[in-house]
C-alpha cells in the first residue's frame, strides 16, 4: 500500500466492518459489504471522503479503503462469498487506478472473481458517468474479473439511466423502496418492475430491510437477494467467522 498512498492518511485509524448479503432461497450469505470506520471518531464516514475530495485526495483515500477491505477479508475461509467494496467513479478514471488494480490482483490472488465494486452515485461526480475514460475503466475492471454494481438505484441523479447505459452485473435498490414497502402499492410496483429487468443477467439486491412485513412483501415480489439490519448489522468480520466455524464444526460432527 505504501507505494500508492501518502502518509497523510493514518491507516491505523481505519477499521472495517462487514454486513452480510443474503440469498432468500436458502437464507444463506452470498456476500458481505465492506464499510470503512474510524477508530477514534463516530463522525459520519462520508465527512472524511468529502474532505478528501476537497483536498484532491479522494482517489487516494478510496484506493486505500478498497485495499484495506480486501486485505481484512478472509477469502480462503469464506469460500464462495463475494466481497462488495464501494468505489467512487472519479477513482476509476484516476491515472493510478490501472496500476492499483494490477497490484490487487498480484497481492490478493484469492480475491479473483470474488470482488464486486459498488459504484457510489455522488452529486459532485455526476458528469464522470458519461466520460469515455469511465466507460473504459469499467470495461477494464470486468476484463480483470471484477463485477460491477450500481448502488442506491432509484433515488440518485440519473441512476436508472446509468443502469441502462452501463449494464451492471448487480443493481442495489435504495433503502427508500424497502422502508414501508408492505404499505405502499407504488413501491411494490416499482420493485416488481425492477426485479424483472434484464432477468438472468442482472441481480437485484434490495437494501435496507428492517421490518419483517416489508421482507415478507419483498419475497412475494420475486426479490431473491436482500440486505439490512433485520437480517444482520455490520460487524467485525471475526463475528461472522465464529458463527461460520461453529456451523462447520457442527456439520462435521454430524449435526445439521
Amino acid at each position: 500500500m505504501e507505494a500508492y498512498f501518502s502518509k497523510q492518511f493514518d491507516k491505523e485509524e481505519f477499521t472495517f466492518v462487514y454486513q452480510p448479503i443474503y440469498c432468500v432461497n436458502k437464507w444463506s450469505k452470498v456476500g458481505f459489504e465492506a464499510l470503512l470506520r474510524l477508530q477514534s471518531s463516530h463522525a459520519p464516514i462520508i465527512d472524511l471522503f468529502l474532505q478528501a475530495y476537497e483536498d484532491e485526495k479522494l482517489a487516494e483515500l478510496d484506493m486505500m479503503a478498497i485495499e484495506g477491505a480486501i486485505d481484512c477479508f478472509p477469502f480462503e475461509i469464506l469460500q464462495g462469498k463475494k466481497l462488495f467494496v464501494n468505489l467512487f467513479p472519479s477513482t476509476v478514471i484516476d491515472k493510478q487506478f490501472h496500476f492499483f488494480i494490477q497490484h490487487l490482483l498480484v497481492m490478493y490472488p484469492n480475491s479473483f472473481k470474488r470482488v464486486v465494486f459498488e459504484l457510489n452515485e455522488s452529486t459532485f461526480e455526476h458528469n464522470i458517468w458519461s466520460s469515455p475514460l469511465f466507460k473504459e475503466g469499467l470495461s477494464y475492471l470486468r476484463q480483470c474479473g471484477f463485477q460491477i454494481a450500481i448502488d442506491d438505484v432509484g433515488t440518485g441523479m440519473g441512476s436508472l439511466q446509468h443502469v441502462v447505459e452501463h449494464r451492471p452485473d448487480i443493481i442495489k435498490l435504495d433503502r427508500y423502496f424497502s422502508k414501508g414497502l408492505a404499505h405502499s402499492k407504488e413501491k411494490q410496483e416499482m420493485v416488481k418492475c425492477l426485479s424483472q429487468y434484464n432477468e438472468g443477467n442482472t441481480t437485484l439486491i434490495l437494501e435496507g430491510i428492517e421490518c419483517e412485513k416489508d421482507l415478507a412483501i419483498a419475497l412475494t415480489l420475486d426479490i431473491k437477494v436482500v440486505q439490512g439490519y433485520l437480517l444482520d448489522r455490520p460487524a467485525a468480520i471475526d463475528t461472522f467467522l465464529k458463527n461460520h466455524q461453529l456451523r462447520e464444526s457442527l456439520s462435521f460432527g454430524g449435526i445439521g
